[in-house]
């Protein structure tokens, strides 16, 4: 196996996919993996650009040819940190390397046919909330830094941080992120899984930081 096969493994949405059901795998008590592929699949559909770079068919087709290849040929080297995760998964779910990759597939592919759940129905994990709102993370340093005297003077920062030229690419999803998670409210264990990553991340605070965000973006463009 080349080296640039190999990153297939190690890392992108296949690799993503592997930690999720290990991690259900192993936690106490257990986590729904029907659950965690619904979870797969409604990450993969959040967004026009999401589904063109991973649609769902395409996941499950690689996870399907990854069976393949492993069945066909069982004593090629796979990446080690790969192989490493595939025998966790295997030995929690009692079965082959082989079969287990094209139950999985099969999974994915049952789950994207029954439609996208919503939060209200499966509510937002920890790893949703990781991917969903990178850029609401991230500007935790300028809500949560002491280099400002004030909680609006470091907002304010913030939001200007990449201007000229930045802002216009990352505000956006910023906003956009915000009204995501004030749309959360009500919803007391998708709350719960943001505040787990983001603990300043109460209405009041996101208002401040959305307010501000969408105010540069209209006075500056």
């Amino acid at each position: 196996m080349t080296l640039y096969t190999a990153a297939v493994f190690e890392n992108g949405m296949v690799a993503k996919l592997l930690d999720i059901l290990v991690a259900a795998r192993t936690a106490s008590p257990q986590v729904s993996e029907r659950d965690e592929i619904d979870r797969v699949n409604r990450l993969l559909s959040s967004s026009a650009s999401v589904a063109t770079a991973m649609p769902s068919a395409t996941l499950s087709a690689l996870v399907d040819l990854i069976a393949e290849e492993v069945s066909a040929r069982p004593d090629d080297r796979l990446s080690k940190t790969f192989t490493e995760k595939l025998e966790v998964a295997t030995v929690a779910a009692g079965t082959d390397v082989s079969t287990f990759l094209a139950d999985t597939a099969l999974a994915l592919r049952t789950s994207q046919r029954a439609g996208i759940r919503r939060f209200d129905d499966l509510p937002l994990s920890k790893w949703e909330a990781e991917a969903y709102y990178a850029r609401l993370h991230d500007f935790a340093w300028w809500v949560e830094g002491d280099e400002y005297d004030t909680f609006e003077d470091g907002v304010l920062a913030g939001v200007a941080s990449e201007h000229p030229y930045g802002c216009a690419y990352w505000l956006p999803q910023l906003i956009s992120e915000c009204h995501a998670a004030l749309l959360l409210e009500g919803d007391s264990a998708s709350v719960a899984a943001l505040r787990s990553l983001i603990p300043w991340a109460t209405a009041p605070v996101v208002r401040e930081v959305l307010r501000h965000s969408s105010t540069h973006l209209l006075e500056a463009h």
